[in-house]
């Protein structure tokens, strides 16, 4: 467990290239992407001019030449400008400053904002990067509480109406929002590894779709809401701004 800066109290997702981490705060924050190394120690920060943080809560990359910020926070599923901005990984690594293109984005079943407190599952943490497409897991926002995850595909090669679209529900455990709302999410070849408050849940695709392989359990609960992993570590940030408390640290963990 290694201690982050202030700066990054509010780490909502993380990504790895090489021996650094990149993270972003969420909502109300700067629209930066912070830099930093496994001893947490800020590197670099780049500072996109032309996007707002509204509310920024997914991180991800593609593998290959750009990463993907969704402003896709959605607490009370009422927002109608949700938006992913795409960036040019070297250009972030390499500039104070860069701009970003935007995509404008709906999901294709939300139809109220908002909607009735028992269809509220349209909130969103967590994406991942697939064949040229983003995936997006929302948080359940439902009262009660059902534990289910609604799946998009958002196709990145936008019109000036782009949609989201409803493929499957992932069912967790309907047990409580704290334990089973995903909060991030990574693929690595055809396993999804997704991340709660409270575990990681590793599923593989069997061609049709994902079945639960593994979960990892935590000694505890903090707002963890950042993940990524090599061959052999995941790697998490979590939140010092909660009801929970805690937070604020990187962590290692065996996969």
């Amino acid at each position: 467990m290694t201690a982050l800066p202030s700066s990054l109290k509010e780490s909502s997702a993380l990504v790895l290239k090489g021996d650094f981490f990149m993270t972003i705060n969420d909502s109300g924050n700067k629209p930066i992407i912070y830099v930093f190394n496994k001893e947490g120690e800020i590197t670099h920060k780049c500072y996109i001019s032309n996007a707002t943080n509204r509310d920024w809560e997914a991180l991800v990359y593609d593998g290959k030449e750009h990463l993907f910020i969704g402003d896709i926070g959605n607490n009370q599923n009422k927002r109608k400008n949700l938006r992913i901005y795409k960036v040019h990984v070297d250009s972030v690594l390499n500039n104070k400053t860069v701009s970003a293109n935007a995509i404008n984005f709906h999901y294709d079943d939300q139809d109220a904002f908002p909607p009735e407190k028992s269809e509220r599952y349209f909130d969103a943490e967590a994406m991942v990067y697939n064949n040229d497409s983003l995936f997006i897991f929302t948080k359940n926002r439902a009262e009660p509480f059902d534990g289910i995850s609604k799946v998009y595909a958002l196709d990145l090669h936008p019109t000036a109406d782009t949609i989201a679209f409803h493929l499957y529900d992932l069912q967790l455990k309907p047990t409580h929002w704290m334990e089973e709302s995903i909060t991030d999410a990574d693929l690595c070849s055809e396993d999804l590894f997704i991340l709660t408050y409270g575990k990681i849940y590793w599923y593989k695709w069997n061609n049709k779709d994902f079945q639960l392989a593994k979960t990892y359990l935590f000694d505890g609960y903090t707002q963890k809401e950042g993940l990524t992993m090599d061959k052999k570590f995941f790697y998490l940030t979590d939140e010092d701004e909660s009801i929970i408390t805690g937070g604020n640290y990187l962590y290692k963990l065996k996969r």
